[in-house]
């Protein structure tokens, strides 16, 4: 079960990433000469990066869930496939043995460590360009 775990939250970590990205991209359409004075109070501050980014998650989350139907009807085609895919593979494991099935798990297993370690990595990338966007506006 572990590998399935593991698997799943390399899935939800890449999501994430791929949502903040996303939220980050419409940010700077949204402000393309830099943050403004949004909220009126006569400064241009942490308050005002965070109107202007939640303003652009709901945007995403909207285009998003517009989107949807046709991006679950397309997953679902997918996962059809995968679904056959993967039957075949077992197929072909069953067939050479347990020998082979426990090497393409060990490999398998490695790619999700190494997968895993890359979406961090974009994901500690994405909140230090955060935080010194923030620290940029603080000046």
């Amino acid at each position: 079960m572990g590998f399935w775990k593991k698997l799943f939250g390399i899935g939800a970590t890449a999501a994430t990433t791929v949502a903040a990205v996303k939220v980050h991209d419409k940010y700077k359409e949204n402000n393309p000469d830099g943050i403004q004075d949004v909220n009126n109070d006569g400064k241009v501050d942490y308050k005002d990066v965070a109107i202007e980014l939640k303003k652009a998650a709901k945007e995403v989350y909207e285009d998003a869930k517009e989107r949807a139907p046709e991006v679950v009807e397309d997953i679902k085609e997918k996962t059809e496939k995968a679904g056959q895919s993967v039957q075949e593979f077992f197929q072909g494991v069953k067939e050479e043995g347990p020998e082979t099935a426990e090497e393409i798990k060990e490999t398998v297993t490695v790619a999700a460590d190494e997968i895993g370690a890359t979406v961090k990595a974009a994901g500690e990338v994405i909140r230090d360009s955060v935080e010194a966007a923030v620290e940029r506006q603080k000046a």
